[in-house]
């Protein structure tokens, strides 16, 4: 793969002949590793963004030569636009995440490897750059390259530190419990993983209209199938050290969990229960809330009834799908800060949860 010199907007990468290091050289006018202090939200917990994704030059480069007639939009962004947006909305720390399609785009087997491994040195440097306000989930090649992905796992947990991984909702036309992958999530249950999935395109509902761009509705259903599939294969219960965040409130799954749960008990019913265990419905439920939620695209007060009603209140997680939510970010930000919640469960979804998650965070602090 060839690649013309870029320049990132804060400065700093250069790419020749193919994916190369990226060097950062970081002149934000925003002072790195500052608090957020305006008065204004003084009040409110500072937010831990679970859910923020970033766009390098190199990956937009990488773009170019894909058809992108699926209404995807790809914003411009740079580190600069991440700090002004968290300062604005009272974010002390961004975990960095590659949203949909992932490195897929780059084509064939090795120039996805190479990506990865790009996006992931970048995503390390700028942590390194900010410690305090950025944090990254690693990219991983498709899972249907085991090789490749046991290699990159390795190498984000013992080289890089990373936070989590980022797992998309299907790979090659199958979900995230496919027996095809349980050897992945073997792996990344022997690091006790964070793994935050993000929804890409349906390969069973393919783009038919302008009306409807897949991530207007598509993306919570592709949600929501990957979850029930992770917990009716039994994938979730086999590997509990994998700590599991679903984007987006959890697409349409508190919605559809009596439903799930309950019709489990007649289709699933010789498969799950064993006589030992909770009856089939009753184990299937108790799976599905040992998820976590965020709130990217989330934070209307109809999604906040039902979530936290039916969510463990310990599990849910704070997200604002920066910069492709866009306007949308600003609305359901201002409804989250002002929905009436205790304090303590505020705080919970803001931060403490998260610093469950990622207790570094925590040491930022003392």
């Amino acid at each position: 793969m060839q690649f013309t010199e870029g320049r990132d907007v804060d400065g700093g990468y250069t790419e020749l002949d193919g994916y190369k290091q990226p060097k950062l050289n970081f002149t934000s006018s925003i002072p790195p590793d500052r608090a957020v202090a305006d008065s204004s939200m003084a009040r409110l917990p500072h937010k831990i963004d679970v859910h923020h994704h970033i766009i390098p030059a190199f990956y937009k480069q990488a773009l170019s030569g894909i058809d992108l007639s699926t209404k995807i939009l790809f914003p411009s962004w740079s580190p600069k636009a991440s700090l002004a947006f968290m300062d604005s909305h009272n974010i002390s720390t961004a975990i960095l995440s590659l949203s949909a399609p992932g490195a897929a785009v780059a084509g064939d087997r090795d120039d996805v490897r190479a990506l990865v491994r790009t996006w992931n040195d970048y995503a390390f440097e700028l942590r390194f750059a900010h410690p305090k306000r950025f944090g990254f989930f690693a990219a991983l090649p498709g899972l249907d390259d085991y090789e490749g992905v046991v290699s990159e796992i390795k190498y984000v947990f013992d080289n890089l530190e990373a936070d989590g991984v980022t797992l998309f909702t299907s790979y090659g036309g199958q979900y995230l419990g496919a027996k095809a992958f349980e050897s992945v999530w073997a792996e990344l249950h022997k690091y006790n993983a964070v793994i935050h999935v993000h929804p890409n395109h349906s390969f069973a509902a393919p783009f038919t209209t302008p009306c409807l761009p897949q991530p207007l509705i598509d993306y919570p259903h592709e949600t929501s199938r990957t979850a029930s599939d992770l917990v009716l294969s039994g994938r979730k219960r086999q590997f509990p050290n994998c700590k599991v965040i679903l984007s987006h409130a959890g697409g349409t799954l508190p919605y559809l969990a009596d439903r799930i749960s309950v019709l489990s008990e007649t289709i699933f019913a010789g498969v799950l229960d064993d006589g030992q265990s909770p009856s089939a419905g009753e184990q299937v439920m108790e799976d599905l809330k040992t998820f976590y939620f965020d709130l990217a695209l989330g934070g209307s007060s109809t999604v906040l009834d039902l979530l936290l009603k039916w969510a463990p209140n310990d599990h849910i997680l704070y997200g604002s799908d920066f910069p492709f939510a866009g306007s949308a970010a600003e609305r359901f930000n201002a409804t989250l800060d002002g929905y009436q919640m205790e304090s303590q469960v505020k705080n919970m979804c803001y931060q403490a949860n998260a610093l469950q998650l990622f207790p570094r965070l925590g040491l930022h602090d003392q």
